[in-house]
């Protein structure tokens, strides 16, 4: 897979879309992220109350990731990504069954939105993805582009 590299997803997601979430919690992923990810995935628990998707090698390198770290440190993580963490597939119409502890986190039911962020995609509740947007602080974003000689 031209995406993989020593079997982590080297793709750098990008992308929006809106999906109906069925009445199953099921949602169909973007056929650019699907291709990009593969159908053997892990959801969780992202920040700012969305659902995080992962391929399984960049689930592998972030636990490997968090056990480095001090108990100190990485347990409140630890906890925060691996209660709600599932593995799922995708099935033949290129939907992934969101677990319901997760829809309620996230706040999904009926639509979802699903963009690509770097190394994950992310699924969202609409109104939630929309206030994350209009609080983005442009400050701190053209700051972060000074250090990227942007």
């Amino acid at each position: 897979d031209p995406a993989l590299k020593g079997g982590v997803c080297m793709a750098y997601l990008t992308g929006y879309s809106e999906h109906f979430v069925d009445e199953k919690g099921r949602v169909i992923l973007p056929k650019k992220l699907k291709e990009q990810m593969g159908t053997d995935l892990v959801l969780t628990h992202g920040l700012d109350e969305c659902v995080y998707v992962l391929t399984r090698e960049a689930w592998t390198a972030l636990e490997e990731k968090i056990s480095r770290l001090p108990m100190s440190k990485g347990r409140d993580i630890s906890h925060f990504f691996n209660t709600y963490k599932t593995d799922v597939s995708t099935d033949k119409q290129g939907r992934v069954q969101l677990p319901a502890a997760l829809r309620r986190i996230a706040g999904i039911e009926g639509n979802a939105v699903i963009v690509g962020n770097g190394n994950r995609a992310e699924i969202w509740n609409p109104q939630r993805f929309e206030a994350m947007e209009k609080a983005l602080d442009t400050e701190n974003i053209v700051a972060a582009m000074d250090e990227l000689d942007f």
